[in-house]
């Protein structure tokens, strides 16, 4: 049977464990279910408490508040995966580094201790302070108390994936700029106008796909990092360049894509028809070996929005070189043989 704990703030701070502690018992007051006393928090905490956006007090006498918030059940540790190992132990700052919101870690921290369908588990603050009609209101999430349970690592980033679809460019694009620096992608110090608003249309292309911001270097890869050897050494990547009508393909739209020293969305179009009217492939015979030549994966953004990435970053004085699509196509027909 699995025990409640109550771990002292000395030993618990900073842990998940700890912050959902602080996010029961701010829900429990600002929801009326009752106060919860607790000792005054040390600066690294409040930092993390504002981050959170847990800040202030509300106003007037509560009651206590029921036993479960007061000392809440364990988050016990989940079963190792790819992403790793996670418990009520794990720092909020690996989950910080990883790259999850704060809105998205208060939402899942909120909902830790009940099975909650996953139609349901995605909610705002409001939502959660009951201050937004939906067809359950407010915190608690259910009437039964809260149970121990593991730590649903796939919630969290069904929670934050969400999270990150929602967020605003500008902000999204701000939050994104240590992991870019990190790689050695952007200069230190106040990027330029122009490379501002072209990096926000790097973020803005895979931003629906993203789970976590850790890995927008990740996915960023072919904008900044192309590299014909290493995707042809990518399964799928192989596989699609070795199917039927793959070279017949590359070579029609290497011929005239190597043409053009400024590859418009437009033109990219044009020559695609010309590549059918030549070649009897269509569909994803014809665009995956463009795609592969391309970005080296067979999947990913749309073409549309990463071609003027491509030939706008290759004029921006960036610490790497961003390719232009000439400089891709040279490249890969000369490894791919």
């Amino acid at each position: 049977m699995s025990l409640q704990t109550h771990v002292s703030k000395q030993e618990s701070a900073l842990t998940v464990e700890w912050a959902r502690a602080q996010v029961f018992a701010w829900l429990a007051v600002r929801t009326g279910l009752g106060r919860s006393a607790s000792a005054a928090p040390t600066n690294q905490e409040k930092e993390e408490l504002r981050w959170l956006g847990l800040d202030g007090e509300s106003e007037g006498e509560q009651s206590e508040a029921p036993p479960w918030v007061r000392t809440p059940p364990s988050i016990e540790e989940t079963p190792s995966s790819a992403w790793g190992e996670w418990s009520g132990q794990t720092q909020v700052a690996e989950l910080r580094e990883l790259g999850v919101l704060p809105e998205a870690l208060l939402n899942f921290l909120a909902l830790q201790g009940w099975p909650v369908p996953r139609e349901e588990e995605v909610l705002s603050r409001e939502q959660l302070l009951g201050h937004l009609p939906r067809h359950r209101q407010g915190w608690p999430p259910q009437e039964t108390p809260p149970q121990a349970a593991a730590f649903d690592f796939e919630q969290l980033r069904r929670i934050n994936h969400a999270w990150v679809e929602r967020a605003h460019p500008e902000r999204l694009l701000e939050l994104s700029l240590p992991y870019f620096r990190q790689a050695g992608w952007l200069p230190e110090g106040e990027l330029a106008p122009v490379v501002r608003a072209w990096l926000a249309e790097v973020v803005r292309a895979v931003q629906p796909g993203l789970d976590f911001l850790s890995l927008l270097p990740a996915r960023t890869r072919l904008v900044f990092d192309y590299q014909p050897e290493y995707y042809l050494s990518v399964p799928e990547s192989r596989q699609v360049m070795e199917s039927e009508g793959a070279r017949e393909v590359l070579r029609a739209f290497g011929q005239r894509a190597l043409a053009e020293s400024w590859l418009t969305v437009e033109r990219f179009h044009e020559i695609l028809e010309e590549v059918k009217r030549e070649t009897p492939w269509r569909g994803g015979h014809l665009l995956r070996p463009v795609r592969v030549a391309l970005t080296g994966l067979p999947f990913g953004p749309s073409l549309d929005d990463l071609i003027p990435i491509f030939e706008r970053g290759h004029e921006l004085d960036l610490p790497v070189e961003v390719k232009s699509c000439r400089q891709r196509v040279l490249e890969f027909c000369s490894v791919f043989v």
